[in-house]
């Protein structure tokens, strides 16, 4: 990741918490300037912390996948019915599941 002032990240995000108290302060020239400043840390910090947030629930799912048993299937493989065709490939093929949907 690129490095980023985590302050202005911190500013920017406060600043955003603020605007939405006191809307007031979106008319300052002062606040659009400092949100300008801010902006690129922001996004930086925003990012990372969304990517850690994702790994996060990657990893969860993960070990919930891992506790479940994995589903089952049966192979089912039919007599040739007599064409040329299977009789050279083989009878028809089916794999099913041996669970069912509740």
């Amino acid at each position: 990741m690129e490095e980023y002032n985590i302050w202005y990240a911190v500013l920017h995000e406060l600043i955003l918490e603020l605007l939405d108290v006191w809307p007031a302060l979106k008319r300052k020239p002062w606040v659009g300037k400092v949100l300008d400043w801010t902006r690129p840390d922001w996004v930086l910090w925003k990012v990372e912390r969304t990517m850690l947030d994702v790994s996060e629930q990657a990893q969860k799912l993960v070990e919930e996948w891992e506790k479940e048993e994995p589903p089952k299937y049966e192979y089912i493989e039919h007599e040739p019915d007599g064409s040329k065709a299977q009789d050279l490939l083989g009878g028809t093929m089916e794999i099913k599941s041996t669970w069912r949907r509740d």
